[in-house]
């Protein structure tokens, strides 16, 4: 275990730790879980990206900045979206697809750490796609 690894844990135990706080705090209210769950999202992606990222920069040089830097705006990319309260659901399948072809995109390689926060990123657009309140049908005989 390097440094980097112990630092990239520490910023993912402190992301999770807000991550369960604001769960706490919302209560049972819509939305908490997929927040969560996004929140994990970017702690396991920080985690990860801090870790690899000598590794990376030893192997590939400055394509790190884009091997690495690809799934950090994924990740950050529906928070943006929950903040403004906007398309948070397809937001949220994007960056979980799009998280995941990186994955598979980098293959064997670093790609393959990038599947659990695209599980992540999964398991939040289910979870915010299932908390929307259903629309209530329209009176046709008026």
């Amino acid at each position: 275990m390097n440094v980097a690894t112990v630092a990239g844990g520490l910023v993912a135990l402190f992301i999770a730790a807000a991550a369960f706080v604001s769960v706490r705090r919302r209560g049972g209210a819509p939305g908490s879980v997929g927040l969560a769950l996004r929140l994990l999202a970017v702690a396991a992606t920080a985690w990860i990206v801090v870790a690899l990222m000598p590794f990376t920069i030893d192997d590939s040089g400055a394509a790190a900045s884009y091997l690495l830097g690809v799934p950090v705006v994924v990740a950050v990319c529906p928070l943006i979206s929950d903040l403004t309260h906007r398309a948070v659901g397809i937001t949220t399948a994007v960056a979980a697809l799009v998280m995941l072809l990186w994955a598979l995109i980098l293959g064997l390689g670093i790609g393959l750490w990038f599947v659990l926060p695209a599980l992540l990123l999964g398991m939040a657009a289910i979870a915010t796609t299932a908390s929307r309140p259903a629309t209530a049908p329209r009176n046709q005989d008026a």
